[in-house]
């Protein structure tokens, strides 16, 4: 694949720098996207002036050119598509100078552009370019205010060491590759009608479906500093749920997911119908399970559910920046605790976006720059326990000026985000064995006579509560785990709360992580963790009047005439 690379980051030898502008101003004439975009910059930068107010110091454009498919199915029908086509453009137009413009400022009525314009689909290069000029004008006027509202605020407050309100960087030049955004909705279909005509051959379960769903795209950044950025790529997702109800009412509900760039990365169909029936049986048995009245105490969580424990409680408490003018601290910032340790000591996390592929499964966190165009960089946030440093955009903070490369949530991102995050254990990761051996003992210590062992997170229950910082998420394959090595299913506890303190107060981890992703169109985050052992958690009965099981047995139980 051809590709044009240049990264403004070192001095280029005069003919090399001009065969690459050079390759640059074809690009530029072959896409009319991508034309439009930096001609109508070049006019915004020289002729954007209202009387009275300053000119932009910094215009940016981005373009996501995409289409999308979607196919939802129920016992082997299809319930749901839906397709589209379509291209979302925003901007970040600033004012005043990278010490102080028109952001971070929490007394501000006016947002900006942020993906908010539609523009045409078709490659007209003068209806593009009107539309670009429109949201210009627009968010120009808008921020020249909000600029002047910053400053009379600041004037009225005491305001010490403010960091600038955005890092300058070298322009960076990268075009890959357009591809053609059509997308087949065929395939999609076919694998949702498959997974859930599965469900027919289980009449307990009360619901179920699956969905599969695609996005391809081209992605545009461009800006009055120089940066000509395009990227490509696609992404498609599956997700399967079902949903059983007990004899006293409580709905029990499991779902999967699973993610890649192109649809053959795919897990192949057997093992995902294999999954299928065995997610169905688990739920069947557990729905017979007896209820588990509240337990205190060591509590093993398997690598799925403590990846998902781990980026519900951390994802996205890694992000740096500045707090907004006329705004709150938060006192959970992780700025605080900078250099102290908030895991345990042979616990260490870095974000790497640059794998494509982690334990042989597509890392749909992967990205080569992020959405201010700053190449993506690997970033050791915690060692040893601590908490060295966090994922920085362009917004300075001050305790770190420099972006990383995770700017990832807005064309003006305010705070870093997260890429690929990867939790590793020193030498002390233990195999499945010997984890269950560490929690026994835990148990034995605390003169328990089970511990706990939880296999997945669910719904339990049928509620919308949110229990702590764990999101919302249940336990879900909950066993009681005895001395002599068997186990029993239980159901109906819900964890009542894991915070910081409890992961620094996790005894062990396993030596085989989950991949665990997660997509929104054409942006995705992975999260990878292995099995942690938490010294203490609590689990409380599930309390709540539940609905009376349906009146009739299903349909699909009925004899066959």
């Amino acid at each position: 694949m051809k590709r044009i690379v240049l990264v403004l980051f070192v001095v280029c030898a005069g003919p090399a720098l001009a065969r690459a502008d050079d390759a640059l101003q074809q690009e530029i004439k072959k896409d009319v996207v991508l034309r439009a975009l930096v001609d109508e910059l070049e006019r915004s930068r020289s002729g954007l002036k209202l009387a009275g107010f300053e000119s932009p110091y910094l215009i940016q454009y981005s373009l996501s050119d995409r289409s999308w498919a979607y196919v939802s199915a129920d016992l082997g029908s299809v319930t749901g598509r839906n397709q589209g086509r379509g291209r979302a453009l925003g901007s970040d137009v600033r004012v005043g100078s990278y010490a102080l413009d028109n952001s971070n400022f929490g007394g501000g009525t006016y947002s900006g552009g942020m993906f908010n314009t539609e523009v045409p689909i078709e490659d007209d290069y003068n209806a593009i370019r009107q539309a670009i000029w429109w949201m210009t004008d627009r968010d120009y006027k808008g921020v020249v205010e909000q600029l002047a509202r910053k400053k009379a605020f600041m004037e009225s407050k005491l305001i010490k060491d403010k960091p600038d309100d955005l890092y300058p960087m070298p322009p960076t030049i990268h075009c890959a590759d357009r591809i053609d955004v059509a997308l087949d909705v065929a395939p999609l279909e076919d694998l949702a009608v498959a997974l859930s005509a599965v469900f027919r051959d289980f009449p307990a379960v009360q619901s179920s479906g699956a969905s599969v769903s695609a996005f391809a795209g081209n992605e545009y950044l461009v800006n009055t500093e120089g940066t000509r950025l395009r990227s490509a790529g696609r992404q498609f997702a599956l997700a399967v749920r079902a949903t059983v109800q007990a004899d006293d009412g409580m709905k029990l509900s499991d779902s999967f997911t699973a993610c890649g760039r192109k649809f053959e990365e795919l897990p192949p169909r057997a093992e995902l119908l294999a999954r299928c029936r065995k997610m169905a049986e688990q739920l069947i048995a557990l729905k017979d399970a007896p209820l588990l009245a509240s337990y205190t105490g060591p509590i093993l969580l398997e690598a799925e559910p403590a990846s998902q424990i781990f980026a519900q409680t951390f994802g996205g408490s890694f992000g740096g920046g500045q707090r907004s003018v006329g705004s709150a601290a938060d006192p959970e910032d992780f700025a605080n605790k900078l250099g102290k340790r908030i895991l345990p000591r042979f616990l260490n996390v870095r974000d790497d976006p640059a794998p494509r592929e982690i334990a042989g499964v597509p890392a749909m966190g992967h990205y080569a720059y992020d959405d201010q165009g700053v190449p993506a960089q690997t970033v050791s946030l915690v060692e040893g326990g601590r908490l060295k440093t966090l994922l920085m955009s362009r917004n300075p903070s001050k305790e770190s000026k420099e972006s990383n490369g995770h700017g990832r949530d807005s064309l003006a991102a305010t705070r870093g985000s997260v890429g690929s995050l990867i939790v590793t254990a020193d030498d002390a990761a233990l195999d499945a064995d010997k984890l269950r051996q560490e929690l026994l003992e835990a148990c034995a210590d605390e003169t328990l006579e089970y511990g706990i062992r939880i296999a997945a997170l669910g719904s339990v229950g049928g509620g919308g509560r949110s229990y702590g910082q764990s999101g919302g998420a249940n336990p879900l394959l909950t066993y009681k785990v005895y001395p002599d090595g068997h186990e029993e299913l239980v159901r109906g506890a819900e964890i009542a709360r894991v915070d910081l303190k409890a992961f620094k107060h996790v005894l062990a981890a396993g030596d085989k992580p989950y991949v665990r992703n997660n997509v929104s169109g054409l942006d995705g985050t992975t999260v990878v963790a292995p099995a942690l052992l938490f010294e203490e958690l609590d689990l409380a009965k599930v309390d709540r009047d539940f609905d009376k099981p349906p009146l009739l047995p299903t349909p699909l139980a009925r004899e066959p005439r």
